[in-house]
């Protein structure tokens, strides 16, 4: 009887498991009528003009609802766009910061090594002219050349400048799966619609983290040194975090893909309006 029971108790809190991860996890909308909650209006639209009423008061109802769905998630669409270019601005900025910065520095690499190479080797050339000063004349020449090298060795090691990210924004962290700071959070309706499987809906939002990988642009796993860290893409200018040349460059180019992607998804609610239209 107890192993009855038990075997019972297993069983609900089996199923009570997993029930409460289908509620963690729910199911992507399969569509972007789906995903906006403009299926069965439509569907409904439809029927109506299928039987000649598609210009009752239902069905401008109907139309009126489907309508006011669609422009608020273009609106949402526009939101997060203006936010991803307001972004790039910032990054591109950045990032000239830190070119001006590194052209200075090879500047002062390049005159030091003119100074160091340049000067005595002319010096040791023109002591090597009298006899008397060429064992000399060698010496600083030698020593010049070896002043270069030791030169070019800690320009070579020295790691690159780096700048700290001056963004406000930090719009590639949703699609990295990081936390955004209350600036940069995605709308619902355009997290829904990123979240529609298949070519209509967001699968090139959603296959992009991979894609950055295969570009080196966003690091493997965190054993890679190639390509950008997801703190160095997702940080902010409260998080004073600093960031070299190539980490912005990837930034900025992942930023761009993204807005692309984007566009094409918003370009495709367009497509739905046709459905609206009276027949």
């Amino acid at each position: 009887m107890l192993k009855r029971a038990f075997s019972g108790f297993v069983l609900v809190f089996f199923a009570l498991n997993s029930c409460c991860k289908a509620q963690e996890n729910p199911a992507p909308p399969a569509s972007l009528e789906a995903a906006l909650g403009i299926q069965q209006s439509l569907e409904r639209l439809s029927k109506l003009n299928q039987q000649g009423e598609g210009s009752s008061s239902a069905a401008i109802t109907l139309r009126q609802d489907v309508l006011e769905r669609i422009m608020q998630a273009s609106f949402a669409f526009d939101s997060v766009l203006a936010r991803i270019q307001v972004e790039v601005a910032y990054t591109e900025e950045t990032r000239t910061l830190l070119d001006n910065r590194s052209k200075r520095r090879e500047s002062r690499y390049a005159l030091a090594s003119f100074l160091a190479g340049g000067v005595s080797g002319t010096a040791g050339s023109a002591m090597s002219l009298t006899s008397d000063l060429s064992h000399a004349g060698t010496v600083v020449g030698l020593v010049g050349g070896g002043t270069v090298l030791a030169l070019a060795l800690a320009h070579s090691t020295t790691p690159g400048p780096k700048q700290m990210v001056l963004s406000p924004l930090n719009m590639l962290a949703e699609i990295l799966d990081a936390p955004p700071n209350s600036k940069s959070r995605y709308p619902p309706v355009v997290l829904a619609l990123i979240s529609v499987p298949g070519p209509e809906g967001g699968m090139y939002v959603s296959q992009l983290p991979t894609r950055w990988r295969e570009l080196n642009r966003l690091r493997a796993d965190t054993h890679s040194k190639k390509g950008a860290t997801v703190q160095s893409l997702t940080s902010n200018d409260d998080q004073h975090v600093q960031s070299t040349a190539d980490e912005l460059s990837n930034r900025e180019a992942m930023l761009l893909d993204l807005n692309a992607s984007l566009l094409a998804l918003r370009s495709r609610l367009g497509a739905l309006l046709d459905q609206v239209q009276p027949h």
